[in-house]
Order: C-alpha cells, then structure tokens, then sequence
C-alpha cells in the first residue's frame, strides 16, 4: 500500500456492525498513527428506510466535520428498495498539507480492504457545503445519469486524482496559512516560516557554496524524512540541466544560470514516482526553498514540472530573461512540454 496505512481490526468490527445495522446513518474514519480507525457511528434522524432520511440526517454530519482536519464518511443512503453506501473522502480546503496528501493517497486503502463492491459511489469533498448541502447531492444525483465521473475511474485512478487535488491545494498555499510541516510562511522570502524536517550539513553546504553554473539537488529522504544532498555539479550548461535530473523520484533542483545573478528553483516530480514520495517532496517543497534562502540564496524563480525534458535552456532562457509583455514575475511556473 503505498501510503504505509492499513485499517484496523477496530474498523473492521465497526464497519462490519455498520452494515448490518440499517438504522446507521454515517460511520467516521479517521486515521491513527498507521491504522484507520473508527469514530462513532451517527444514526439516521428519521425511519431509515425512505431516501429523504437521507437528506434530513445530513446535518448530524457538523458534528464530526472541522474545518481543517480531513475525515473518511462511510454513509448509508436508502433506496426505493433497500440502501447503497458511499465513501467520502472530506479534505478541507485549509488543513495542513501533509494530511491532505496522506488522507489522499489512503482513500483507495479504505474502499478496498473493506470492500470495493460494498462501495458502489465514492465521493471526494473539499468544502462543508459539498457534505452537508441537499443541492449538492442533488447535483452529483444528475451526472451521467446517475453515474458520477469520480464513479467511472477505476481505484487507481481515484487515488491519483485525490492527490493531484490535494498536491495543487500544496502548490496554492496562502500566505500565514499552516503548510503542514511545523510551522508558517509569511509573505514575500517565506524566511518567517520554522522549518521542522531535518536538513543535512552536506545538502546546506553544498546550497551555500553553489557557484554561477552550479547545480545542487535535494531529495526528501523517505525513511528519516529529512531532506539530504543528492548531488552538487559544477560548470553545467543550461542545455544539459534536464541530464542530469532523475525521471523516476522527485527532485529539488537549485541552478544558478552562466553569466547572471539568477539562481533558478526546479521542482520535479515524475509521474513514475510512488504516491508517498509525491507526499513528502509536494508537502516539503517550501522547506527546501527556504533551506536556500537561509543559506544566502536569492530565489526568484521557480519551476515545476513532471519530467526532467521539460526543462529546456530555453524554459530556463525564458526564467532568466523573460518575454517582455510578461513582466520579470512568473511565479511557479509550468514548462511546456517540448515540440509545443
């Protein structure tokens, strides 16, 4: 399983009590240390047998819902002739990242060890409104007939989704906003920002001394999750940046570009990689950044991309010295796909 979780024998017994019980309306899920567990079931308001209870017990669910801590509802949803049951994976919109990346990339574990059959529809929400809201049920009720898009996808697709959604919530932080790894970044450098995870002498070293042609990458050790020096090059020519990033595991790459001032912040993360390693460098990425700035870096400009081809000399030409109708602020940008 790619996130290290599994459900426990708790869970197990609760969600076997669950579906047996048609009186239950909702079964909370949470996840504890490296199981998912089970938070106590929410009973139906009314009979339990007609549709509307449905919508009439939606608003039991404010209890169990925060605004920044995601949670796994397990809903029982009545039928003309019996009942179905939908998971739904609530992510909150603000809550730290690194729980959003970890409650995404768990979601397919749930289904699938307690049942994938046993879960005809499966859900992914961000807001309160998309639980609790009769009109958003309604909505979901009309796609496709009935049939959802998320419904369509098979396992690991959905897993994929959920972290691509949670990995572009990464990318859109705010400032004074928790990022998820111990602390808070502030505007402008992000130099207000505690960093948590653990940085290695070399990986500092080799960051402070990074010379004009000089290129430095960091990985984000999985194990000990700290971030350790991959390797540090000197005399590397724009054209062959690409050469010398992996295809396969994430990356932080730091380029200060020949003949300039301009030290360039590349961020990839191949599609090949593992779910957990996409977790630990997308939710670390402001760490890594601002390890360089505490180390005397000035970064300006920031790259992301999910192959090393993509990052061009000309991409980098464009970084460095940008079209004029576009200004010197490009943010974090996406590099074209080459032969685009």
């Amino acid at each position: 399983m790619q996130s290290g979780i599994s459900v426990s024998t708790e869970l197990q017994d609760a969600f076997t009590r669950f579906s047996s019980d048609a009186s239950l309306f909702c079964l909370p899920v949470t996840i504890t240390g490296e199981n998912l567990t089970p938070l106590t079931a929410i009973a139906f308001s009314g009979s339990s047998s007609d549709p509307e209870d449905f919508f009439t017990s939606l608003p039991k669910l404010s209890s169990v819902l925060q605004p920044r801590t995601p949670i796994y509802l397990l809903l029982r949803r009545p039928t003309a002739s019996s009942s179905t049951l939908v998971a739904l994976t609530y992510i909150p919109s603000n809550a730290p990242v690194r729980p959003k990346m970890l409650f995404a990339s768990t979601r397919s574990t749930l289904v699938r060890e307690l049942g994938t059959e046993k879960f005809p529809s499966t859900v992914f929400a961000t807001e309160e409104e998309e639980i609790l809201g009769r009109d958003a049920w309604r909505e979901r009720d009309g796609e496709l007939g009935g049939v959802s898009r998320e419904d369509m996808m098979g396992e690991k697709e959905r897993e994929l989704e959920a972290v691509r959604r949670a990995e572009a919530e990464a990318r859109s932080g705010t400032p004074h906003r928790d990022i998820g790894i111990g602390g808070t970044f502030g505007p402008g450098t992000g130099s207000g920002m505690r960093v948590s995870m653990a940085v290695d002498e070399e990986a500092k070293t080799a960051v402070r001394e990074l010379q004009d042609g000089g290129l430095v990458q960091l990985t984000v050790d999985g194990p000990s999750e700290s971030i350790k020096l991959v390797s540090a090059q000197s005399g590397v020519d724009a054209g062959s940046v690409a050469t010398h990033i992996s295809s396969s595991s994430p990356r932080y790459s730091f380029y200060h570009y020949p003949g300039s001032d301009v030290v360039v912040f590349v961020y990839t993360c191949p599609t090949a990689s593992s779910i957990k390693e996409r977790m630990l460098h997308a939710s670390s990425r402001r760490t890594a950044i601002t390890l360089a700035e505490n180390e005397g870096l000035k970064i300006l400009k920031k790259i992301e991309a999910s192959s090393p081809d993509e990052i061009t000399a000309e991409r980098l030409q464009e970084e460095v010295d940008p079209p004029k109708d576009q200004g010197s602020s490009r943010g974090f940008a996406r590099p074209r796909r080459p032969g685009r």
